[in-house]
């Protein structure tokens, strides 16, 4: 997709919103605008940085789980 394309596509999804929606997305642009990758991740603490690092070496190694193993593990609340 290029860059006009991708402007469409938003608008396109953003016209269909409900209230509740709309709100929700603004929220979360507004959280990315006002922050960076960087605050973030200084943010974390040295467990939470070593646990990422950690799943992202596992990754590169190819060693990974399907999807739907991992979320049947995961309870909602």
């Amino acid at each position: 997709m290029n860059a006009a394309e991708i402007r469409t596509d938003l608008l396109n999804k953003i016209e269909t919103m409900n209230i509740a929606e709309l709100k929700e997305f603004y929220g979360v642009l507004q959280n990315y605008f006002n922050s960076s990758a960087d605050e973030e991740w200084n943010n974390l603490t040295a467990p939470q940085k070593a646990k990422i690092e950690k799943g992202i070496a596992q990754a590169d190694a190819g060693i990974t789980k399907p999807l739907h193993e991992v979320t049947g593990r995961l309870r909602y609340s």
